[in-house]
C-alpha cells in the first residue's frame, strides 16, 4: 500500500471520503485530524492513488512497539470494495499480525475479509459491533430515525432542568486539563491501566475536550475526542445523578465543535444494551446509522486477554 505523505494528497482524499459518509466516517475522522496538524502521529495508506478502492489509517511504526498494546496497535479500515482489501491484507505487510491488535470499521462487508484472513493466520478473532451514531448531514443515504428530538428543544429542556435543579451551584463548563487525566482514565470504561492513562493524556493535550466544573473548579461530567473523531470518553460523577448534566455538556460540546467547522465529523459509538447512552445520543440530535460500528480483536494463540 501506499502512505500518503503529501499534504495536497491527504487533502484531496479527505474530499473524496465524504461522499462516503457514514461508512468511511472513522477513517475520514482520522484524516481529517492527520490534515490538521497530525497530533498523534498517524498515516494514512492507500491501495493506489489517485484512485483508490481501500483506505487504512494507523499509528506510525515507532508508536507500535509493543506487540500486546490495544490501545495502539488499531487499525481504521475503509474500502469500496471488499476484495480489493482481502489482496490488500495478504499480498503486502500494511498489518502486523504477529501483534495482538484491533481493526475497526463501520462495514459490514468487510466482516468476511477480516475475519477470515485472521483465521488463517492462526489468530484468535472477537467480533464486537456496536451502534453508531452520527449528525443528521452525515447521514449519506442512511434512513433517518424517527425518535430523534430537535437539538433546540433537548437544549430548551436540558437548561430548564437544570435550572431548577441546581440553581444554587455555579457550573463552569470549559476544556480538561492534563492534571485530569487521571480522573477521565479512572472512569473510562476501557481505561483504568498505566496504558491507557497515556492515551487519555494524549487526547487531552491534542484534542478536543469539555467538560462541566462545580464551584469548587472540579470535573463533574466531561467529554473527550480520540484521533477518529469519536466523542470517546464521556461520564459523569455518581453524585450527579439524574440532573441532564452529560446531555447538556453535548449540546454545548457540538456547538463549539461546529463553531470550528460547520461539518466537523464528530461521531458518537455505544453499547447495543446501554440505552441510557442511547437516549442521551437522541436527544442531542444523533441518528443512528443502521449498519453500525464494528471492532475486530485479534491476538496470536500464545498472548492473553487484553490489559
Amino acid at each position: 500500500m501506499l502512505a500518503l505523505e503529501c499534504s495536497e494528497d491527504r487533502k484531496k482524499l479527505e474530499d473524496l471520503l465524504a461522499p462516503s459518509f457514514p461508512e468511511s466516517m472513522r477513517v475520514y475522522g482520522s484524516v481529517f485530524f492527520i490534515n490538521r496538524g497530525n497530533p498523534l502521529n498517524m498515516e494514512v495508506l492507500v491501495d493506489s492513488w489517485p484512485e483508490f478502492k481501500t483506505v487504512i489509517c494507523k499509528k506510525r511504526p515507532m508508536e507500535m512497539p509493543d506487540d500486546t498494546n490495544f490501545y495502539t496497535n488499531v487499525y481504521l479500515v475503509f474500502t469500496k470494495d471488499p476484495e480489493n482489501l482481502r489482496d490488500m491484507l495478504l499480498t503486502t505487510e500494511v498489518i502486523n499480525w504477529n501483534q495482538c491488535l484491533q481493526i475497526e470499521g463501520l462495514q459490514h462487508c468487510i466482516d468476511n475479509v477480516i475475519t477470515s484472513i485472521a483465521g488463517s493466520k492462526g489468530l484468535q478473532v472477537e467480533r464486537e459491533q456496536d451502534l453508531l451514531y452520527v449528525r443528521d448531514i452525515h447521514l449519506g443515504v442512511c434512513e433517518k430515525s424517527p425518535n430523534v428530538n430537535l437539538k433546540e428543544k433537548c437544549s430548551a429542556q436540558t437548561s430548564s432542568h437544570l435550572k431548577a435543579r441546581d440553581a444554587q451551584l455555579a457550573f463552569q463548563c470549559c476544556p480538561l486539563t492534563d492534571a485530569e487525566a487521571e480522573l477521565v482514565n479512572t472512569f473510562w470504561i476501557n481505561g483504568g491501566n498505566q496504558t491507557s492513562l497515556k492515551i487519555v493524556y494524549q487526547c487531552i493535550e491534542h484534542l478536543p475536550t469539555l467538560c462541566m466544573r462545580d464551584p469548587d473548579g472540579k470535573p463533574i461530567t466531561w467529554c473527550v475526542m480520540d484521533h477518529t473523531s469519536e466523542i470517546r470518553m464521556g461520564y459523569t460523577l455518581p453524585e450527579y445523578p439524574g440532573r441532564g448534566l452529560f446531555t447538556n455538556l453535548l449540546t454545548s460540546f457540538f456547538v463549539l465543535l461546529q463553531e470550528q467547522q460547520d461539518d466537523f465529523p464528530f461521531h458518537f459509538i455505544t453499547g447495543k444494551y446501554n440505552v441510557q447512552v442511547q437516549s442521551v445520543a437522541r436527544k442531542v440530535d444523533l441518528w443512528n446509522v443502521p449498519s453500525g460500528f464494528f471492532q475486530w480483536t485479534c491476538r496470536p494463540q500464545d498472548r492473553g486477554q487484553p490489559n
